[in-house]
């Protein structure tokens, strides 16, 4: 156990994965700090890692085993923290099983130090990132202590020293961070779950190993909790049955209560005969129904946490929106650019698509598979007449864009569809097939790793190639 900064000075760490998205960045920059004496070891190189390496540079006693990984390390050392993209199946972390040495997360040491037990967790397979940033800017609106940090590429080691026993600490929390907390016992004060889709089955033995891992942010709460989750998905309607805690449901489809649903054109929050109408549709930013369950959910936490309506909204008005998810770019031609890297599933594009029920768009798909079945993608993307071409992407590791081809065709004229190698060429047959008024959309359906380092790098690629255009 982990009680206070001093319990880690000259301990020996072996950190398992730097990488590139600030998870193991922050807890060794944390460590290096603490006093511990740190070895980090990554199956990437030295170039590959260069821009966390950077950030490093000035922790001198910090030694690096890079483009392998080594048994030693896992055996001679006190402590393993595991990045969250390392798989818990790893041989490493099991020769450090055998060996009784204790394997951490950024998060394991972010809970154990942290002073406030006013924890908000959201959790769920699309919508979680901007679930989270309503909720921070509903508390921040209502002029609450708020933090926000987790899976959204801010380290929760980095806010640590923010925070103080009245603080409100929103996280966005992936699967794989769940999972590195089982044995803590994880119990939010608030948890959310947007949903559960098929998702990460490159990584799980099946779906419903997955969903058992998204159920890891009730698995521990009590009578005294809460938790908010989704009518109108089909596996979490199913968690009634399943957590003690106080649930209150969202829905843009029924009206349910206690909770927040879509009644005729107005937002309402609901619980017992306490009813109370928030906002208009017409009032607020919605684009696509997707867009809508994320603001009811967020809503929903609100109203529990007794914030008022009018601040509710007022914070919903303000909201930008958040980068990489459906994120308009800019205009070129008349043409409109939209960016949605993080659509890295078939429904997540499908979801992308009802967005704009309008307008003719060009779509660029592909990329590397996580398991995930595209049959009926296949047949959702034949059905919408509103696309005018499928730009997708090609490359070595792309086996998900040959499942992608392999539907598509059934369902669609082979003209429809045009392959291109890389990314900047797509935009530019993009461009060419586009008019003024139509838009082109990033909207993958799958995973970037191949021709990209991730899903941000390919979502800023796909930025600096539209914002170059001339």
């Amino acid at each position: 156990m982990i009680n206070n900064l001093e319990d880690l000075k000259n301990k020996r760490i072996t950190i398992m994965g730097l990488g590139l998205n600030q998870g193991g960045l922050g807890v060794a920059r944390f460590l290096a700090k603490a006093g511990a004496k740190i070895l980090v070891t990554d199956l990437k190189t030295g170039k590959e890692l260069g821009p966390s390496l950077e950030k490093l540079k000035s922790f001198f006693d910090i030694r690096y085993v890079l483009g392998q990984h080594r048994e030693k390390d896992f055996i001679n050392t006190d402590m393993i923290i595991q990045n969250p993209a390392v798989s818990h199946n790893s041989k490493y972390l099991r020769i450090a099983r055998e060996h009784k040495i204790p394997i951490k997360t950024d998060l394991d040491l972010f809970f154990q130090l942290c002073p406030s037990k006013n924890i908000i967790a959201v959790a769920g397979t699309k919508g979680k990132s901007t679930v989270s940033q309503l909720i921070y800017y509903i508390f921040k609106e209502a002029q609450k202590d708020t933090i926000l940090a987790g899976n959204i590429g801010i380290s929760v080691l980095d806010i640590l020293g923010k925070i103080n026993p009245q603080t409100w600490v929103i996280l966005e929390i992936s699967t794989w961070q769940l999972e590195g907390i089982k044995d803590f016992k994880f119990r939010p004060q608030t948890g959310v779950l947007t949903n559960i889709l098929p998702d990460h089955l490159d990584r799980y033995l099946n779906y419903k190993d997955y969903a058992r891992a998204e159920k890891l942010i009730f698995k521990h709460q009590s009578p005294d909790d809460y938790l908010v989750s989704n009518y109108d998905n089909k596996e979490t309607t199913k968690i009634k049955r399943e957590t003690s805690s106080v649930i209150y449901w969202f829905s843009a489809k029924e009206q349910i209560e206690p909770g927040c649903y879509l009644e005729n054109d107005e937002l309402v929050f609901q619980l017992e005969e306490h009813k109370i109408a928030f906002a208009k549709i017409s009032d607020l930013p919605l684009r696509g129904l997707h867009t809508l369950e994320n603001i009811l959910a967020a809503s929903t936490v609100g109203f529990i946490h007794n914030i008022p309506s009018e601040i509710i909204l007022k914070a919903l008005k303000k909201f930008p929106g958040i980068p990489y998810r459906l994120e308009f770019i800019g205009k070129f031609k008349g043409i409109k650019f939209y960016n949605d890297t993080c659509a890295t599933t078939p429904e997540a594009t499908l979801a992308a698509l009802e967005s704009f029920p309008k307008q003719s768009i060009i779509l660029i798909l592909g990329g590397k598979d996580k398991k995930l079945n595209y049959e009926n993608f296949g047949v959702a993307i034949g059905q919408n007449k509103k696309i005018k071409k499928i730009i997708l992407l090609q490359h070595p590791d792309y086996d998900a864009s040959l499942k992608i081809f392999s539907s598509l065709k059934k369902h669609l004229d082979l003209e429809k569809i045009i392959q291109t190698p890389n990314l900047k060429v797509g935009v530019e047959i993009a461009l060419q097939q586009a008019k003024a008024n139509d838009l082109i959309l990033l909207s993958p359906a799958s995973a970037s790793f191949g021709m990209f380092k991730n899903e941000f790098d390919r979502g800023d690629q796909f930025n600096k190639i539209v914002k170059s255009l001339k």
